[in-house]
Parts: structure tokens; C-alpha cells; sequence
């Protein structure tokens, strides 16, 4: 089994990601921007997790990541981005059919602050909330399949 933390939108409140971090001892964690100094922070403090994330619409001065991240976990295969580039605030087909296009289970964003989960045929897309409000997302990992879960401190 593997536990895994999804987090976005903590927008400096580095002190919620690390309660929530602390809370659920994740095996990964997957960040989907606004926040990305938070996560590397946290990474710092807690290296033995392996760390998946991506800049969002305000880490601007941010050079060391990509806007989007395409990897599998346990033969999950995940597209990850913060969602500004796929105008999420107005609708979800963007998002959607990019996932599609890139045939994964699992699209993970974030950007709205809030918390949204759908199955769209073989797609699921998530979105954790916004961790400076304390909401985030877990996923367990078990045998193939995939649970869910939408959480807050």
C-alpha cells in the first residue's frame, strides 16, 4: 500500500502543508503549485518521501520546475499541472481532453481552491483544495487500485 498527500494553492502557509504532512505520513507527495517554495521546503524537512509537484500561476520567480509532470506510480498513470493553462476557474473540458490525450488515470490540479473530484470514463480528475485553508487530498494505493479521499486539519 501507499499513502500518498496531494496538496496545492498553499501560497506560503508552509505551516499547513507541514501540519498536514505530519497528520498523514505520506510515502509521496504530489503538489500541484501556487505554493512550490512550501514543497521544497518541506522536502527538505521530510527527504525520505518522493516529492512530485509543478509551478503554479503564482510562482513566478520559480525556475527549477515545469508547469506540467507526466509519471506513474504503480502503473497509475497521472498528469499533473496547477490548472490555469487548461482555464479550470471557467471549465474542465481542457483538462479533460488533455487527459485523454495523454491516456491517464488520474489528472491531478488545483488553482480553483476548490476541492473536486470526478469520473470521466477512465479519468479521474482531482483537485485537492487549497492548503492555506487547511484541505488537501489522499490517495491510497493498494493491489492496483485507487481510493479518493478529500481531507482538512
Amino acid at each position: 500500500m501507499k499513502k500518498i498527500l496531494v496538496l496545492s494553492d498553499s501560497h506560503s502557509y508552509f505551516d499547513e502543508a507541514l501540519k498536514i504532512f505530519e497528520k498523514e505520513k505520506p510515502d509521496i507527495v504530489i503538489a500541484a503549485g501556487d505554493g512550490i517554495k512550501d514543497i521544497d521546503e518541506l522536502s527538505y524537512v521530510y527527504p525520505e518521501a518522493k516529492y512530485y509537484m509543478v509551478k503554479g500561476n503564482c510562482d513566478f520567480f520559480d525556475r527549477s520546475h515545469n508547469e506540467e509532470n507526466l509519471f506513474e506510480i504503480d502503473g497509475i498513470k497521472i498528469f499533473l499541472t496547477h490548472g490555469h493553462l487548461y482555464g479550470v476557474k471557467r471549465s474542465l473540458s481542457s483538462i479533460k481532453e488533455i487527459g485523454k490525450k495523454l491516456n491517464v488515470s488520474l489528472v491531478v490540479f488545483g488553482h480553483t481552491h476548490k476541492p473536486y473530484i470526478e469520473k470521466d470514463g477512465d479519468i479521474v480528475l482531482f483537485n485537492p483544495g487549497a492548503t492555506e485553508d487547511g484541505r488537501y487530498g489522499v490517495i491510497i494505493l493498494e493491489n492496483g487500485n485507487m481510493q479518493l479521499f478529500h481531507k482538512q486539519l
